[in-house]
């Protein structure tokens, strides 16, 4: 099941991390390679990897995957082999290891170790506690199937939640989920920010909105590109997935597409942008502290974990509900409510070293200086 994962491993000991799967950049591999390199990691593990996503993270240590990783990870298969993926973890054999610390929101925690688990969770598992958001990344024959395997995996992930030992959530928003999918208290500990690179620049701001992020239905890029419309205020769209091609048949003259930006060009938008927008209700949302590290003002749904990250004084505009004609009203009044510099200190709060600090302190107190 774990080819490259040989009996006696972990003889010398040391911390492993074990994360759902690394097949994309998005929020919650930069947090696993960024724990990972804080616990100075013996190994990850991962269901399926890419290796490029593994180089671009920077992860310096072993990264093992399944034997299904390589198929699951070409051509997004890994949805199909959601069943399958509770048993890879059970015959994942980590005896011997100083620590656990689980990067969760999936299956990852259906592992079984004789060490201290900590987990780090970025949402309890979609697929079992909010499938109905989940049924547009499954083939349309596996759909009907959905709501008797949420079932299943709400059971599952509830007997999985108590052999952690330490829960952190990434937001406020996030620890009540976890209080209610599995009774269990957890220390809030916000995702890291490399606020050495997300910063402002010497230039003037220009007249052009920006959403940045994954183009996929729950994130709402859809609400930002009408209200664009609906109030005649110029957007830039940066990302990319499945929902590109919509977007771009519902946009006019208004709104224009930066497909996949590189860090470097999304830092220059950032910069450079009139304000961030994001209609969606994330559990955390790193781009809302990106944004602001570069001094951009945002204007965010007034939900989720955006009430943790986001403060009208001085970040920009909370807004309430989905509806079009309100958000485009957030665009077209918007006034910045404060200057670049102040941002940038509250998103400093957010920096890459204090979360380091706090993961460290965490583990050690639970299992002992390990590292």
């Amino acid at each position: 099941m774990w080819p490259t994962v040989e009996a006696g491993w972990l003889d010398g000991g040391g911390v492993v991390v074990c994360h759902d799967w690394l097949t994309a950049r998005a929020g919650s591999d930069k947090v696993a390679a960024e724990i990972a390199a804080t616990v100075d990691a013996q190994a990850v593990v991962c269901f399926s990897k890419a290796d490029h996503v593994v180089d671009e993270l920077g992860i310096e240590c072993p990264v093992h995957e399944s034997r299904f990783g390589p198929w699951a990870s070409r051509g997004r298969r890994w949805q199909a082999l959601l069943p399958l993926m509770p048993i890879a973890w059970r015959c994942l054999e980590l005896r011997g290891a100083s620590a656990v610390v689980t990067s969760s929101h999936a299956t990852v925690n259906a592992i079984r170790a004789d060490a201290k688990r900590l987990c780090y969770c970025h949402t309890p598992m979609r697929y079992a506690w909010e499938w109905r958001l989940e049924r547009h990344r499954l083939h349309w024959s596996l759909r009907p199937l959905l709501p008797v395997v949420a079932a299943v995996f709400r059971f599952l992930d509830r007997r999985w939640s108590r052999r952690v030992d330490v829960y952190l959530a990434n937001s406020s928003y996030v620890a009540d989920r976890i209080e209610r999918a599995y009774g269990r208290s957890s220390v809030i500990v916000h995702p890291p920010i490399d606020v050495a690179w997300w910063r402002p620049a010497d230039c003037e701001r220009g007249d052009e909105f920006l959403y940045a992020g994954r183009l996929i239905p729950y994130k709402r890029a859809d609400l930002v590109v009408r209200a664009a419309m609906a109030a005649r205020r110029r957007l830039v769209v940066a990302g990319d997935g499945p929902e590109l091609g919509r977007l771009r048949t519902l946009a006019d003259d208004y709104v224009r597409f930066v497909v996949n930006p590189d860090d470097a060009e999304l830092r220059a938008l950032y910069q450079q942008s009139r304000a961030f927008v994001y209609a969606g209700i994330e559990d955390f949302g790193m781009t809302l502290v990106e944004a602001q590290a570069c001094g951009a003002p945002v204007i965010a749904r007034n939900a989720g974990g955006a009430l943790d990250s986001v403060d009208p004084e001085f970040s920009g505009r909370l807004v309430d509900g989905g509806d079009v004609d309100v958000w485009a009203n957030a665009l077209r009044d918007f006034t910045d409510p404060a200057d670049d510099r102040r941002r940038r200190a509250h998103a400093e709060t957010f920096s890459s070293a204090r979360f380091a600090e706090r993961i460290r302190a965490i583990l050690d107190e639970l299992a002992g200086p390990v590292r």
